[in-house]
């Protein structure tokens, strides 16, 4: 029986010979044994691969795990809480310390961060939010952070609750350390500032005692007057810092507070200066009364506090017992007048040493004083009484000198 052709269909070549169609089985047998080979070496290096790369995500999951052991090892030893929240609020984890505030699996969590405004986040231009906020009888600070995805999308958030009580216990008790003090340091400027006017008393007494019915003795009367001014001032403005005063509205004067005030000042300023010419002071009042709303008693003790310290800024002042050319170097200006919309407008002028630029937004400041002596609490009285009757009181520089303009509404209900 005869072999088929071995050649395809249409060709021209003859049928194969044994020899070659040997050949070609031959060359084919090698080609599949050289695949073979090449097969068997690409897989053996694909197995040695297999195996490194093994070997590598076996080192890599125990470095993981080791990491993942000592991150948990932190999170439970944290005095804070953290709790992980998936976007839809599904907790992932909490730590121990997260009980000590709330449990994340529990229905009311998500309310409470509702509450707090801590849920459910919003597209903020900052990364992290932190709120303070008391809960449970406790003060505490939570910050949330997003966890974001490697295309920067937000896979959730990390909550963290810190106790702050005792730093708020601790910060209070620094306020109160520092209240306690400027109290301390105030109480012993108020002894040394009423030691001064009391001793006066004592040696004007004396002395009126002695020369009774004398033209000194009218002087001595002055003197005490003054002295006695002085400590109620003083005893006034630690009233009124001490507790809110009661206002009493009635109808004022301004013409007669400015002249009272004027009067006032001149024999005050005559007992402070006996060994030199005293400071001009001049009253510029209206010819008719200018009448406003308000508490008599309070506004002039704003004004007098006003007064009282332009005159210690004169008396600051370097001069001689006879100024030159018969000249009064130091004043003082007490002005009233009606200011626009309806305001009565006082104001206190002196050309003494002014006031720093670096301090004039303070002076209104509680205890804030330049002087050695000083309690701080005048110009605060001045506008804490200011504001009482709606009006406020500013300072502005005037030339060489320091000028204090107190306004206030000319009617209308007091606050207080």
């Amino acid at each position: 029986m005869r072999d088929p052709d071995p050649s395809p269909p249409g060709s021209s070549a003859g049928p194969v010979r044994p020899e070659e169609r040997e050949e070609i089985l031959r060359q084919a047998f090698l080609s599949f044994q050289s695949a073979s080979e090449s097969l068997v070496s690409s897989y053996t290096a694909l197995e040695r691969r297999i195996a490194e790369l093994s070997e590598d995500l076996t080192r890599t999951n125990r470095a993981l795990d080791r990491q993942g052991s000592f991150l948990e090892a932190i999170l439970e030893s944290l005095s804070s809480g953290v709790a992980v929240l998936l976007p839809g609020g599904v907790p992932l984890y909490s730590n121990p310390a997260m009980g000590a505030f709330a449990d994340p699996h529990s229905s009311p969590f998500l309310p409470l961060l509702a509450e707090k405004g801590l849920w459910p986040p919003v597209q903020e231009a900052v990364r992290e939010v932190s709120v303070a906020f008391d809960h449970g009888g406790r003060s505490w600070v939570a910050v949330r952070r997003p966890v974001r995805g490697p295309e920067g999308q937000e896979i959730g958030y990390v909550f963290v609750f810190s106790d702050a009580t005792r730093l708020k216990e601790m910060e209070e008790e620094v306020s109160r350390d520092r209240r306690l003090r400027a109290m301390g340091e105030m109480i012993a400027q108020i002894a040394h500032e009423l030691r001064s006017p009391l001793g006066s008393l004592e040696l004007f007494r004396s002395l009126l005692e002695r020369e009774r019915g004398s033209p000194q003795s009218l002087e001595y009367l002055g003197h005490m007057e003054t002295s006695i001014a002085s400590m109620d001032r003083l005893v006034g403005n630690l009233l009124y810092h001490t507790r809110t005063p009661s206002l009493e509205e009635e109808e004022v004067d301004a013409r007669e507070l400015v002249l009272r005030l004027s009067r006032d000042l001149t024999r005050m300023a005559a007992s402070s200066s006996r060994d030199r010419m005293p400071p001009d002071i001049r009253a510029l009042v209206p010819e008719s009364s200018l009448t406003l709303s308000g508490d008599g008693d309070l506004l002039y003790h704003a004004l007098f506090n006003l007064a009282t310290n332009a005159l210690e800024a004169v008396n600051a002042l370097p001069g001689s017992a006879e100024p030159e050319g018969g000249k009064n170097s130091r004043t003082i200006r007490l002005e009233c007048s009606r200011g626009s919309e309806g305001t009565v407008v006082f104001r206190v002028f002196d050309n003494g040493m002014g006031i720093a630029n670096e301090i004039a937004e303070r002076i209104f400041d509680p205890f804030f004083t330049t002087r050695a002596k000083g309690t701080g609490l005048g110009l605060s009285i001045v506008h804490n009484i200011a504001v009482a009757h709606g009006g406020d009181v500013r300072y502005v520089r005037e030339g060489e000198g320091t000028m204090f303009v107190l306004a206030l509404p000319a009617g209308g209900p007091l606050t207080g």
